[in-house]
């Protein structure tokens, strides 16, 4: 794992995980919402990754999380949209160019 800016990152077992959701009904309140998300980003990617193009999935992204360019690398912006970087940059030349006009 490598972090492209500072941050802290926790290490914590599935047991302690699960006895800090148990301590509280708050806890479990929020182990649901974290659920919920994590679900939901799960299909909103699979769909996006089957119903739009490369470029809609670049736009998507960028729509989502902006200022994402800004902290990761280009090959890694393209492993996560499962394009070659150099597509990627067809792309984001394409984009350019065009608020240009």
């Amino acid at each position: 794992m490598r972090a492209n800016s500072s941050c802290r990152v926790w290490r914590v077992s599935g047991e302690e995980l699960f006895s800090f959701f148990r301590q509280s009904i708050k806890n479990m309140e929020l182990r649901a919402v974290i659920g919920e998300h994590m679900l939901n980003q799960f299909k909103a990617r699979y769909q996006d990754f089957h119903r739009a193009t490369a470029r809609e999935r670049y736009e998507l992204l960028l729509q989502r999380c902006p200022g994402i360019v800004e902290h990761l690398d280009l090959q890694d912006l393209a492993s996560f949209l499962c394009i070659t970087p150099n597509y990627l940059s067809t792309i984001r030349k394409s984009i350019t160019f065009e608020v240009q006009k």
